[in-house]
Formats: C-alpha cells, sequence, structure tokens
C-alpha cells in the first residue's frame, strides 16, 4: 500500500503542476480576450461618430445645394421683378422672394448649426481615433507578449499529462476512481500532506490514533473534516508530521 500511496502523491503533484499551467493559459487568454473586447467597443463607438460625421456632411452638402440653386432661383426672381410693369404680378413675386428669403435664412441657420456639430463631431472622432490606435497597439504587444507566455507554459504538458496516465494507470483500479472523484470535488486537490496533526487541506486537527496509522502508511486514509486523502512527508524530504 505505500507504493500506492506514494503514486497517489507523485500524481496529485503532477495534477497541481498540471491545474497551475492551465488555469494561467486560460487566465491568459482571458486577459486577451477582454482586451479584445475593449477594442471591439472602442472600434465600435469609432464607427458610430464617423457615421455621424458622415450623417452631418451629407446634410451640409444636401443644404448648400439648396442654397446654391437658391441663389440662381433669387436672381431670376429679381429680373422677373424688373420686367414685370403690372403690379399685383410684381407684388406676388416681391411675397415670393420675401418667402424665398425667410426660407434661406432658416436653411442658413440650420447650416451654421451642422458646422458646430461637425467642429465636435471631428474633435470627438479624432480623440476616439487616437484612443482605437493606441489600443489597437496595446493589443498587439499584449498578443505578442500572450503567445510567448503560453508557450512557455504549453511546453511540457503534452510529456506531463503522458507522466500523468502511466502514474495513473499503475494505482488500483478502485483507487483511482476514489483519486479522480476526490480530485473533481476539491478543485484539484485530493491529496495533502497531514502536517503536526493538522490536515493540510481543511485545517482540522486528526485524531492522534488516526495520525499514528498514517504514519504506518499502511492504508490510505481520508480526512475525517474533507475527505481528502492524507500522508505524511518523509523525513528525508525535509518535513515531519
Amino acid at each position: 500500500m505505500g507504493n500506492q500511496i506514494e503514486l497517489l502523491v507523485s500524481l496529485q503533484t503532477i495534477d497541481l503542476q498540471l491545474r497551475e499551467r492551465t488555469d494561467a493559459i486560460e487566465s491568459l487568454r482571458r486577459e486577451l480576450a477582454d482586451l479584445d473586447g475593449t477594442l471591439a467597443t472602442q472600434r465600435e463607438a469609432l464607427d458610430a461618430v464617423r457615421a455621424e460625421r458622415a450623417a452631418l456632411e451629407s446634410q451640409r452638402r444636401e443644404i448648400e445645394a439648396f442654397l446654391a440653386d437658391e441663389e440662381v432661383k433669387m436672381k431670376d426672381r429679381r429680373m422677373r421683378l424688373n420686367r414685370i410693369r403690372n403690379e399685383k404680378e410684381a407684388s406676388a413675386v416681391r411675397r415670393e422672394i420675401e418667402v424665398a428669403k425667410e426660407g434661406t435664412a432658416l436653411q442658413e441657420e440650420t447650416l451654421m448649426g451642422i458646422f458646430e456639430q461637425l467642429d465636435g463631431v471631428k474633435a470627438r472622432e479624432t480623440e476616439l481615433g487616437a484612443a482605437f490606435e493606441a489600443l489597437e497597439a496595446k493589443r498587439a504587444s499584449e498578443k505578442e507578449r500572450t503567445d510567448l507566455e503560453i508557450d512557455d507554459l504549453s511546453n511540457g504538458l503534452d510529456e506531463s499529462r503522458s507522466r500523468r496516465e502511466t502514474l495513473a494507470a499503475e494505482l488500483e483500479a478502485p483507487l483511482r476512481r476514489q483519486y479522480e472523484t476526490i480530485l473533481s470535488r476539491k478543485k484539484g486537490q485530493a491529496v495533502v500532506e497531514i502536517r503536526g496533526g493538522t490536515c493540510e487541506g481543511c485545517h482540522m486537527r486528526v485524531a492522534p490514533q488516526l495520525a499514528n496509522e498514517i504514519h504506518r502508511n499502511t492504508r490510505v486514509i481520508q480526512c475525517p473534516s474533507c475527505h481528502r486523502i492524507l500522508y505524511v512527508r518523509p523525513p528525508e524530504a525535509g518535513a515531519s508530521a
């Protein structure tokens, strides 16, 4: 049984290393995904302000075209007015000119408002564009760093997994099932050391009689409190229970 417990300890060591590395890799990937999300949000904001500017520019062009056309029409009205000798017709043209002037003044006022809006929108676009470019540069830098770190963390994972399968295969089938069950329930830690009569998994005291039996290493013993498998580190490893 001593050999089986030693196998469990070795298997747990590999599992902890694998978990630590895979968690670190997932954390790095999440960080990059979060940055991608921020970049996407920033892009949406920039696209929105660009669309707003484009709409204002379209309005500006329409009004400018209207005013240019109206200027031509106004010249024509004045020429007609100079040729008219009938007062009734002249009065109608003068009224037409006044209405046109009112319409032109209203459009000119609207145009001035559009120019003011464009100034603000362009300023926001410039600000958002600079922020987006800076974020893109940061993302590229973080991607390069993350890829290097993930490559480093991934190095040797396949070998560790292969070693794990070899160790697990040497365990007795019921013990392996017991270990795997505890491992899944206890967040990756199924085997813990007992130190000074205390379980390192849940920090509860273990009865002296049970602690002595764990020292004898004759059978697999679980913590009465957290149900993890307990073991004692050999003295030559630099620790005692």
